[in-house]
């Protein structure tokens, strides 16, 4: 049996064990029902960044899951209150949530929403915006018809439904699109920004290669980031954003987070307005 057979065939289990469809976790990862499948039978792998959300979900070890430790679901007790307490630490930490009254539940039950999640991955991504896997629960706190967007706790949109038709799940992921590309300085985070940087790096070596994260670490360029898209910057700015930053740090180190957003703010306004000349010429 190869490495991938093993690690489909523990992945198999592992949901089985947790009473799990493969459309229901397919559901829950984002992802389609023949992509998991795909992994289950060793013919392909999922992508490195998954593994933590898959082993949330699974409440097993990635460790586990690549087969680096023998244990599966049964450990012993002090290993299963860690665990628990990291399992609750990331609930805390994730972004974004979609979060509904036990009236929605049955718009998810089906996974009719996975293709329309992929979708606005894909329609986010032409606007430079990487959005991460969307964690869905229904909560009893509120009220029947109520869904809210949040990040890390935050409540980023709300809304109290009048009805609930046909039209309903389309108008909630509408929102979720909406939230995600006005507000995304809520959700951006270092290991997000590393994802963009390093999808940027394959079109854009030179500008990225000793520069981020060695000049220019992740987080001094998310909350960069985040500041500026406060300010109006597009997220596609990012390569600009980049640029700018290091002609501004090579030329004084000592520059606050501040005053880099400005300088940021500045030569993104300024591209904007060149690009609007253009077009009316």
């Amino acid at each position: 049996m190869n490495e991938l057979t093993q690690i489909g065939s523990r992945l198999s289990v592992c949901r089985q064990n947790k009473n799990m469809t493969q459309e229901e976790l397919a559901g829950r990862l984002g992802i389609t029902p023949q992509a998991l499948s795909k992994w289950e039978r060793g013919v392909s792998f999922p992508d490195i960044s998954m593994l933590a959300d898959i082993s949330r979900l699974l409440e097993v070890s990635a460790d586990y899951l690549l087969g680096a430790a023998a244990g599966g679901e049964k450990e012993d007790s002090g290993r299963e209150v860690q665990r628990e307490i990291c399992h609750n630490l990331n609930s805390c930490l994730e972004a974004p949530e979609l979060v509904f009254g036990v009236e929605l539940v049955p718009l998810f039950i089906d996974n009719k929403f996975v293709p329309k999640v992929m979708d606005i991955r894909k329609k986010l991504s032409r606007l430079g915006i990487l959005m991460p896997i969307v964690r869905l629960r229904d909560d009893l706190m509120l009220q029947g018809q109520e869904f809210m967007i949040m990040a890390y706790q935050n409540i980023l949109f709300s809304e109290v439904l009048n009805e609930v038709n046909d039209k309903t799940l389309e108008y909630m992921l509408g929102k979720l699109e909406e939230t995600v590309r006005d507000k995304y300085y809520e959700i951006l985070n270092p290991d997000l920004t590393k994802n963009l940087v390093d999808s940027l790096k394959e079109g854009h070596p030179a500008l990225i290669e000793g520069v981020v994260p060695e000049k220019i670490p992740y987080s001094l360029l998310t909350e960069v980031m985040k500041k500026a898209l406060m300010k109006g910057t597009r997220a596609n700015y990012l390569p600009k954003i980049i640029e700018v930053m290091e002609v501004a740090l090579y030329y004084h180190p000592g520059l606050g987070i501040n005053e880099l957003v400005e300088k940021v703010v500045q030569e993104t306004v300024r591209e904007d307005n060149f690009w609007v000349r253009l077009r009316n010429r």
